[in-house]
């Protein structure tokens, strides 16, 4: 077992509220069987936009940048600020990818130390996680509806 990492999108539709003029259909089926879920119902939706497995280094990262612990299996709002932050980092680490100080701004901007002896296949995971993540944080996620959540199981 390890650590996991997750990073949720939850945004308000309040469907109950005719004011909100929500519109649309949609079928969910779970194993073939219809799942009954009434749109005028809804009033959220949750989507997972980031899953970090064995992600330490971010773990290390939120420890040092969330004003609370994060708890095994809590959930946890995080503000636009460290979502900010969080891919202002990612997007730094992976414009440095390829140069001589590529190290050096991972532990400066992720809180990351990268041994030398790292394979490959391991700094790829690594660098396909923050690619991931900066996806995640991206500001195209954003609107005026949505919060983040981060929460953590190990």
């Amino acid at each position: 077992m390890g650590l996991d990492i997750y990073l949720s999108k939850k945004t308000f539709i309040g469907a109950m509220y005719k004011s909100q003029a929500i519109a649309g259909s949609f079928s969910l089926f779970k194993r073939g069987k219809k799942i009954p879920v009434r749109l005028e119902r809804l009033t959220y939706v949750i989507e997972d936009i980031f899953h970090g497995r064995k992600t330490h280094w971010l773990h290390h990262w939120l420890d040092i940048e969330l004003p609370e612990i994060l708890g095994n299996a809590e959930d946890q709002e995080i503000s636009e600020d460290l979502m900010d932050r969080l891919h202002q980092a990612c997007i730094e680490v992976l414009a440095h990818r390829d140069k001589p100080d590529f190290r050096e701004v991972c532990k400066e901007k992720l809180h990351c130390e990268l041994k030398p002896e790292n394979r490959e296949d391991e700094l790829n995971r690594f660098l396909d996680a923050v690619e991931d993540l900066a996806k995640a944080t991206d500001s195209s996620e954003k609107t005026d509806d949505a919060v983040f959540i981060v929460s953590a199981s190990w």
